[in-house]
C-alpha cells in the first residue's frame, strides 16, 4: 500500500549531514520526496512510497549519520499523490 508521510525529526539533526544521509537511504530504497531543515532546529521530510519501505527508511533515520542524535520522530500519514519527484534536499 502506497502512502505519503510527513515527518518531523527532533534531536541533534542539523549540521551533522543528516539530510544528505536521509536522502542517500531514501534514493537507495526508491522513495520520492524532500527533506529540509526548519527554523526550530528540527528536520522535516515529506516522503511517498510503499508503507513497508517508508517504515524501513524511518528505522534507518532513527540511527542517522555518525554525529546525529535523534530523540523523536513525529509522523503524519496522508493520502498518496504520486506527485513527488526523486528524493532530494530542499533549501
Amino acid at each position: 500500500m502506497k502512502e505519503l508521510r510527513i515527518l518531523r525529526i527532533h534531536g541533534k539533526v542539523q549540521g551533522v549531514g543528516y539530510r544528505f544521509f536521509a536522502t542517500r537511504v531514501a534514493r537507495r530504497l526508491g522513495l520520492k520526496g524532500t527533506i529540509n531543515n526548519t527554523r526550530d532546529g528540527t528536520v522535516e521530510a515529506v516522503v511517498e512510497g510503499e508503507k513497508k519501505t517508508i517504515d524501513e527508511w524511518i528505522e534507518e533515520l532513527k540511527e542517522g549519520p555518525r554525529y546525529a542524535e535523534v530523540t523523536k520522530i513525529d509522523q503524519e500519514t496522508k493520502e498518496f499523490t504520486g506527485r513527488l519527484g526523486d528524493f532530494d534536499v530542499k533549501f
